[in-house]
């Protein structure tokens, strides 16, 4: 990827912009990207890995450019409509980064990370090792933030909480042994 720093201090730039446009959860990139790279470090990526989980994390949401502020922001349950919406995310932000050379990784993880494992998910109902493992990483990186942060329409759940939901969802939403993983290093940060 190199030779691509302006381009790429721009999409990073653009990513947190669109993170801001959400008054719930202003850094949701930023903290899921941090968590991308504690992961990666972890499972011993190399470094051009833990660079991609990295801009990963960082990108996975700006697709949501195209999501109506009115709906990022609303503070009950969404419509099927409004979700309809929502779920175009992944896809729209893939398409945006798919073009740039060096980003094809980058791309795809962004377009599959809200595939589950036994293929519920979207955009494609995925199941299992289809999907890319750095997305099946991406997947569980933004739930976590997403359950631990407050959302416009409920209050953060505890990591302890938020770990059990996990725990619950492996095998279903999460693939199992990745969320054991991602469980050790949540534990060990917190010195349990």
């Amino acid at each position: 990827m190199g030779g691509l720093t302006n381009e790429l201090t721009s999409f990073i730039k653009f990513a947190k912009a669109i993170d801001a446009r959400n008054s719930c959860n202003g850094k949701h990139s930023e903290r899921v990207a941090k968590l991308m790279v504690d992961f990666a470090e972890h499972l011993a990526f190399s470094r051009e890995e833990i660079n991609l989980a990295y801009l990963s994390g960082v990108m996975h949401d700006i697709g949501k450019i195209g999501v109506p502020e009115i709906i990022l922001n609303k503070p009950a349950r969404l419509t099927k409509r409004e979700f309809a919406i929502v779920k175009r995310h992944p896809g729209v932000g893939a398409e945006m980064l798919s073009g740039i050379s060096g980003f094809e990784k980058i791309a795809e993880a962004v377009r599959y990370h809200h595939e589950r494992v036994d293929g519920k998910g979207y955009p494609y109902g995925l199941q299992g090792q289809r999907i890319p493992f750095l997305s099946r990483m991406l997947a569980l990186c933004d739930a976590y933030d997403a359950m631990t942060t407050i959302r416009c329409y409920r209050k953060p759940f505890t990591s302890d909480r938020a770990l059990g939901e996990i725990a619950q969802l492996s095998g279903t939403q999460f693939d199992p042994e990745i969320s054991r993983e991602f469980t050790s290093i949540v534990v060990d940060s917190q010195g349990v």
